[in-house]
């Protein structure tokens, strides 16, 4: 993963937006949303380097950073790759 850290003027934006990449003390986080059945929204953060979700579920933003949130975060830029492969199909890089 090859991540652009964002310049100083990011920092005093809220960069707690479902969508925005985050590092903090090293690790890097994707802030999502889940969307239930019923309408109910829940926010929480993804672990990129380990793929695990690394929050509990928050009913809000303002939760999720108030709790999770250290006021060290930093804003970045973070190209992902994703590599994946059906149930069935061969793992081959060069596979269109």
């Amino acid at each position: 993963m090859k991540i652009e850290y964002r310049n100083e003027d990011y920092r005093n934006e809220n960069i707690y937006k479902v969508g925005n990449v985050i590092v903090d003390d090293g690790s890097v986080y994707l802030i999502c949303q889940k969307t239930a059945h019923n309408g109910c929204k829940k926010y929480f953060l993804i672990d990129l380097y380990t793929a695990t979700v690394s929050s509990a579920m928050y009913e809000s933003l303002k939760e999720l950073e108030r709790t999770a949130g250290d006021g060290d975060d930093t804003l970045v830029k973070a190209k992902l790759i994703v590599d994946y492969k059906l149930d069935g199909d061969a793992e081959d890089e060069n596979t269109k």
